[in-house]
């Protein structure tokens, strides 16, 4: 029988050791006999008085990047104990290369810092120097009467320490949310976010989390009445209630997470004040007749904050929390309504509390339009953003890989560049050119084949017992279950507990000719553990897909020979099986019946899957294309046409030339401007280099100067040449590009002494003003985060 809370048990790992240091010990052999008189004295009286300690659930097993780590340390320990001088050269030589790919500078730097610590510790330890200073002097009778008596101190210091934790806990756990108690207990609760939402825990590379604070870039949001693109936080300072809506794994539920963990640094001086967040994933709510506040307070409890009924009542009513809504797209469409009006009550009952919604964009029907202050939608990063994403995952690329080679491997798929402007996608795609050899494709199926192969199968391949093949077959299976089941499970669709997930495994292994009995728990576990595209929660007793896209790729392969069967789903429940359609569609020979039926519901779905179905039936496809040319520019504040023209223009074949040359006609000669803002909109999410060149023909229009900023580094050479010509509104697009290539051209525009290229003093000023007070703005921000961990009690350095 398995034991605990966890339904699947984790892999066990063997460690295999390694040959130490061939180095002698230092200690003569009068200090030796000393010395084992005192561990055998030591020995006894601990066997006499320690407590038993009775087995605990099994530790997490070391990575190998952790035992290479713990190896350096051990070595560190041996010379600082064997009073040997530091031996980094030697340390280095033995352990490098190794299969970690640890370099040699992070090699020595931990050697370093070991022994610099332990040599401290040793030279401040009073038993040690009584070990070296005077127990050499004495004799064997007094020396092990003192060492004793030096051992009693310690384990009676321990007692004492051990108790004193022991009732503070008990005390803080009942009175946790009493006034006595409210600093202590924000205190906890600001701690409790820090250990949560600090890294960025990235699945399919579980040993090597990122930092929140250095891979989180700032979003962008557009309100659905006007396309200005303000800052996320800008909107927060602004607006005491938004709805945020975007597309799957946009940064939605990452903005919420960085919110909080700005909160816990006391470092959110944007939000007026400064109310306490509440962060509740509502897919929380399926199936359950809590209340909100009852939901506030387990969320509050498990970042160490309990008994928190009190604190939520008076805080709602003095309207100082700040109620971190996530996903309502994730609850199922059955038991949306109850939420909604659940959350609708709440916001009535207390009409100053600061709250955030967020939805994906396609799910998402108004139903808060009444009270909330505005709705923005989270635009897709722009290449500014995308290079400084991936700047943080640069120290880990291999010799040879640099980020300026993947920004221009990405302009080279313009495909590929479109999905990789989603955090999601730009995440995966960053794990995949750091850590293996995978080559970028050309089309987003194929990417997510691809890509999920590799993350089955690549990934310690030497250890797997199952085929990749194989693991798509039960992954599919899954997807599709968890996808059609919710409503008769009564629960959301992103999670399954762990006995269901269990016997759904089990139906499809005899069909692989696996044992169900012997290998489900180890096919799971290898999944979970080795691919990160399926995630244990709640401690082991559910179980979710990485992200919703991922659920839906596997979902469409699933179903990809019942072109009928997901037709029917959509049908029934077009918001659950769009994305899954749009795959499908990439995934299968021929799209025509599948795209003729979703047309007679869903218009627009039908048009997006046109850019990824390889094979349609030309006179469906001109229909379709036709419809939307006389509605481009027409729906205000929606640009879902707009995209849907972008990315069926992207794809150099006959069908996106015919697209993409209707959009450059009615740029060129439309009378309508809102058609003509609308065409250039859809040219820029082309990401071609054709497309720019389009553009910048109609330079120096407002609409023109959006669209070549939206395309970044395409745009930067065309805008280089114009700011050439002494054109500074080019050399301001440039600097709002604000990538390397464009901070490059910036420099070397502003040194050029060429005959009739004069920039006014007052833009010279204005663009070092910037770039100092960035950089100024980045230091004292760190400084002062430093600060606050410090007074939290948390090192810097260790998180």
């Amino acid at each position: 029988m398995l034991k605990g809370n966890n339904c699947i048990p984790s892999e066990m790992v063997q460690r295999s050791l390694r040959q130490k240091l061939p180095l002698k010990p230092k200690f003569p052999l009068a200090k030796h006999r000393l010395l084992m008189g005192l561990f055998a004295a030591a020995l006894t009286s601990s066997i006499i008085i320690t407590p038993a300690v009775y087995p605990q659930s099994p530790s997490p097993t070391p990575s190998a990047r952790q035992e290479l780590e713990a190896e350096i340390r051990d070595y560190a320990k041996f010379h600082v104990e064997n009073e040997q001088p530091p031996q980094t050269k030697d340390v280095v030589d033995l352990l490098y290369p190794n299969k970690v790919g640890m370099e040699k500078r992070d090699i020595a730097n931990i050697y370093n810092q070991e022994y610099t610590k332990l040599k401290d510790d040793q030279d401040s330890d009073l038993l040690y120097k009584i070990q070296n200073d005077l127990l050499k002097n004495l004799g064997w009778i007094p020396a092990v009467i003192l060492g004793i008596l030096l051992i009693f101190r310690d384990v009676v210091a321990g007692w004492i320490t051990n108790l004193f934790n022991i009732i503070w806990t008990w005390i803080y756990n009942r009175c946790a949310g009493s006034k006595l108690f409210r600093s202590i207990s924000l205190r906890h609760y600001r701690r409790g976010l820090i250990e949560k939402h600090n890294q960025l825990r990235i699945p399919f590379r579980p040993q090597r989390p990122l930092s929140l604070r250095d891979i989180f870039v700032p979003l962008k949001v557009t309100s659905t009445n006007n396309s200005e693109l303000i800052d996320a936080y800008q909107a927060l300072a602004t607006h005491r209630r938004l709805m945020v809506t975007g597309s799957p794994g946009s940064g939605k539920s990452l903005l919420l997470r960085h919110i909080a963990l700005r909160y816990a640094l006391e470092d959110l001086p944007e939000i007026p004040e400064q109310p306490i967040p509440v962060l509740l994933e509502l897919h929380r709510l399926s199936n359950s007749d809590k209340s909100l506040q009852d939901w506030f307070v387990d969320a509050l409890a498990r970042d160490d904050f309990p008994h928190a009924e009190k604190f939520v009542d008076q805080r709602l009513e003095s309207n100082n929390l700040l109620l971190l809504l996530d996903a309502l797209d994730e609850i199922t469409s059955e038991e949306r309504y109850r939420v909604v009006r659940q959350i609708k009550d709440l916001l009535d009952k207390y009409p100053k509390c600061r709250t955030i919604i967020t939805c994906r964009t396609a799910v998402y029907r108004g139903e808060f339009n009444d009270v909330v202050d505005r709705t923005l939608e989270i635009v897709d990063f722009n290449d500014k953003q995308i290079q400084q994403y991936l700047t943080s995952w640069e120290k880990d690329m291999q010799e040879g890989k640099s980020v300026e080679q993947l920004m221009q491997t990405l302009h080279d798929r313009s495909r590929i560049m479109a999905i990789a402007r989603n955090p999601l996608i730009l995440t995966i795609i960053a794990y995949l050119y750091t850590d293996t050899t995978f080559i970028l494709p050309h089309s987003r199926a194929e990417f997510y084949q691809k890509s999920t192969d590799i993350l089955l199968d690549t990934w310690h391949q030497e250890h797997n017992q199952f085929q990749a093949r194989e693991k798509h077959l039960v992954m599919r299976h899954l997807a599709l279950f968890f996808q059609d089941s919710a409503k008769q499970r009564q629960q959301d669709r992103r999670s399954m507990d762990c006995q269901t997930l269990l016997a759904e495994v089990k139906r499809v292994l005899p069909g692989l000719n696996i044992d169900p009995e012997e290998k489900a728990v180890s096919l799971v576990s290898e999944i979970v553990e080795r691919s990160g595209l399926l995630l244990a929660i709640d401690g082991g007793e559910r179980y979710q897909f990485t992200h919703l896209t991922l659920q839906e790729f596997f979902a469409a392969a699933a179903l990809l020979e019942n072109a009928d069967g997901l037709v029917n789903r959509f049908q029934i429940d077009s918001d659950a099986w769009r994305e899954t359609v749009k795959l499908w569609c990439g995934l299968a020979g021929d799209s025509t019946t599948l795209i003729r039926k979703v047309y007679e519901t869903d218009a627009i779905t039908a048009f997006e899957c046109l850019a990824d179905a390889p094979k349609v039936d030309p006179d469906l496809v001109e229909g379709i294309i036709d419809r939307f040319k006389a509605q481009l520019g027409a729906a205000s504040g929606d640009n879902a046409i707009e995209k849907a023209f972008g990315n069926v223009a992207a794809n150099i074949s006959p069908r996106g030339s015919n697209v993409f040359q209707f959009l450059e006609d009615t740029l060129a000669i439309s009378s309508e401007e809102a058609r003509r803002v609308a065409a250039a909109n859809a040219l820029s999410f082309t990401n071609r280099p054709e497309a720019a060149q389009t553009l910048v023909k109609q330079y120096p229009k407002p609409e023109i100067r959006q669209a070549l900023i939206r395309m970044g580094d395409v745009a930067v050479p065309l805008l280089a040449d114009l700011a050439g010509e002494g054109s500074e509104n080019a050399l301001d697009d440039l600097l709002a590009i604000g990538t390397a290539n464009a901070a490059k051209e910036i420099e070397s525009l502003l040194s050029q002494t060429k005959t009739g290229i004069k920039y006014s003093d007052e833009w010279r000023f204005k663009v070092l003003q910037n770039y100092r007070r960035q950089a100024n703005t980045e230091q004292q921000r760190s400084e002062q985060l430093a600060k606050k961990l410090r007074e939290l009690g948390i090192d810097p350095d260790q998180i």
